[in-house]
């Protein structure tokens, strides 16, 4: 006879088809379920039920196949991942209070025999819809739960970080179950730590990192946070414990100590932070390195100055000054008063000595707001440098500036050097000269009136004046400077000298003639009789 005959063989899919189908009477069905009890030795009787369970509609069937189902003895199971798919699901679905605390009490059983059921009575625990005997099955589930895995703490950490107090303290016990501490906790505990979560929350957590043994650096931040943050003294006491506990001691733990010892607002973290410095290892360059890095990005000017304290004795190593500077003049801008000063002072051996910081200071001038700051170091590396090799961003700065006393001591480094030399002054004086309102133009058209005939943009700046200004010293450098053999003269414009009543007598007369010299068409003949005839006798000769 063919297998597939038997009766045994037969009832997975009369399972399925009596117990799926929505028309069959319920006592046929309790009959069929009676029947799978019998013959659970068939793999495929089993199968059968947990694949119709999820389409079973009618509730007597469906809790009669439910209690069945929860019943069975998972222990002859190959595999119980079925089982408890099918289970989950129908908790998921389930809505009969009930029913669901049964099921929660029958998944609590076996939560040892799949990794799954942890996560979900974890996840569980968050839910705020759970009526108080599921909350109860669900906390006996957790409490059960044989070793807490890292990776189980923080999944529970995790869930409830935006939960009420009571769930997560109970996460929190149950991260304490965990023998290990390691890195991963980190990001389940940091948001415990916040100061907008209940005080004993936070004061447990950091009893327990202040009685560890060993940490290691991945705390270093969540502390630091702490240190810095909290209002709670007794917190900042334990962070200050915890915070010891890691070892090595690296940089920011370094500068936690020092600004803990001078900032904080409480004096026995301050005495502790004090003592714990004695232990401090001698820092390595590279570490020193690390920490001037750190003066520009640590927002607090407390830290800046426990940093600079810190380096303070070792800015006689290159790298570490070069460091300082760097840091300096990567964001000039943000530092107060005390600590910029504090900066400049220590910074200030080394200018012109050292090409390099010379460089750095003057680039930070460009971000520093502070008038009194920029002069402060305009003055500390002007006096030392030599401007020859700083010309380029001495000129960058003149152009920047505002201030005009800060203009005038930029001005005053370059006014000396020759034109012909750095030919990069022209256009920066020819600028200034042609600048009705600059305080630099006597100075400039003396320069450039020198150097006319060998600069074809000089020209056009000494003409500008020519044609516009008044001021006698001025129009007099600028006309010696146009009248020079190889400048090419134009009719129009030393005509407007000539016309000029304002300007002294001597200047028109040279620029009458130098015109007088060029080849005139009749009406620039014309033009300039007209101008000379309605000047006062013997006022210009013509010969």
């Amino acid at each position: 006879m063919d297998n597939t005959q038997k009766p045994d063989n037969a009832l997975p899919g009369l399972i399925r088809k009596v117990l799926g189908s929505q028309h069959s009477e319920q006592v046929i069905k309790a009959q069929i379920i009676h029947l799978a009890s019998q013959n659970l030795h068939v793999p495929e009787v089993t199968t059968a039920l947990l694949e119709v369970l999820p389409l079973t509609k009618d509730k007597e069937t469906r809790s009669r196949l439910v209690q069945f189902i929860a019943a069975l003895n998972t222990s002859r199971f190959p595999d119980t991942a079925a089982l408890f798919e099918a289970l989950l699901g129908v908790f998921r679905q389930e809505k009969d209070r009930d029913t669901r605390t049964a099921l929660l009490y029958r998944l609590q059983e076996s939560i040892h025999q799949d990794p799954r059921l942890a996560g979900f009575f974890i996840e569980l625990s968050a839910e705020p819809s759970l009526s108080e005997p599921e909350r109860i099955a669900v906390q006996d589930a957790i409490a059960s739960l044989p070793a807490i895995s890292p990776e189980t703490a923080q999944a529970a950490l995790l869930k409830n970080v935006n939960a009420p107090t009571v769930l997560q303290l109970q996460a929190l016990e149950l991260a304490e179950r965990c023998p290990v501490w390691d890195a991963n906790m980190v990001v389940g505990l940091q948001p415990y730590l916040d100061v907008k979560n209940d005080r004993q929350i936070r004061f447990r957590i950091l009893s327990r990192l202040a009685e560890a043994r060993l940490l290691d650096n991945s705390y270093t931040a969540m502390i630091i946070s702490v240190l810095r943050t909290d209002n709670e003294a007794y917190a900042r006491d334990k962070a200050l414990t915890a915070l010891s506990r890691i070892k090595p001691w690296n940089e920011d733990i370094v500068l936690q100590l020092f600004w803990s010892a001078t900032q904080d607002g409480d004096e026995n973290i301050r005495r502790n932070a004090l003592q714990m410095q004695q232990e401090l290892p001698e820092l390595n360059n590279e570490q020193l390195i690390n920490i001037a890095g750190l003066l520009a990005t640590d927002r607090s000017g407390g830290v800046r100055l426990t940093l600079l304290d810190l380096l303070k004795p070792v800015m006689r190593i290159a790298e570490i000054r070069q460091a300082v500077a760097a840091a300096f003049s990567g964001n000039p801008g943000i530092y107060d008063d005390a600590t910029f000063n504090q900066l400049a002072d220590m910074l200030a051996p080394y200018a012109g000595r050292d090409e390099e910081i010379s460089a750095q200071l003057l680039h930070s001038i460009k971000g520093l707001p502070n008038t009194d700051q920029r002069k402060k170091i305009l003055q500390l590396v002007l006096g030392k440098i030599s401007i020859d090799k700083m010309l380029e961003p001495v000129l960058q700065l003149f152009q920047r500036e505002r201030n005009e006393s800060l203009r005038e001591i930029l001005f005053n480094q370059v006014k000396a050097l020759s034109v012909t030399r750095h030919p990069q002054l022209v256009d920066v004086f020819c600028t200034e000269l042609t600048e009705p309102g600059s305080p630099f133009r006597i100075t400039c058209a003396g320069i450039l009136a020198n150097a006319a005939e060998v600069y074809p943009q000089i020209v056009p700046a000494l003409e500008d004046v020519l044609l516009y200004d008044n001021d006698r010293e001025l129009v007099r450098l600028c006309l010696d400077g146009y009248l020079r053999p190889a400048v090419e003269k134009k009719f129009d414009i030393l005509l407007a000298v000539i016309k000029n009543e304002l300007i002294d007598t001597l200047s028109r007369q040279k620029a009458l003639d130098a015109l007088i010299k060029l080849s005139l068409n009749e009406q620039q003949q014309e033009i300039l009789a007209d101008a000379l005839s309605g000047m006062k006798p013997g006022t210009l000769k013509t010969s």
